[in-house]
């Protein structure tokens, strides 16, 4: 149990690490686009961030649950990271 924990918040905190990455491509996109576009940019980016900060906050909350509450948690960041996960996607798809 122990193990597989501890590969769960890893991989969590790669992945929070790597939409850190990719929410500053997107920031930089918007910084390059026309006008009219970046209004949705930002708006984009200010969902993102937070979403971000909310996943940074379960994963918080993980590495600090006790381990009969650890699933439990588990299953609040899990449903953030799938929600900003596809935020990530739609906002990647816009031009």
């Amino acid at each position: 149990m122990l193990e597989h924990r501890k590969a769960y918040e890893s991989n969590f905190d790669a992945q929070l690490a790597q939409w850190k990455a990719d929410l500053d491509v997107l920031k930089a996109k918007g910084k390059r686009a026309e006008v009219d576009v970046r209004v949705g940019y930002d708006k984009a980016i200010d969902a993102l961030e937070q979403k971000h900060d909310e996943a940074g906050q379960h994963l918080h909350d993980l590495k600090h649950a006790t381990d009969e509450a650890w699933e439990s948690v588990k299953d609040g960041a899990e449903k953030a990271r799938l929600d900003i996960k596809s935020l990530f996607q739609s906002s990647f798809k816009k031009p």
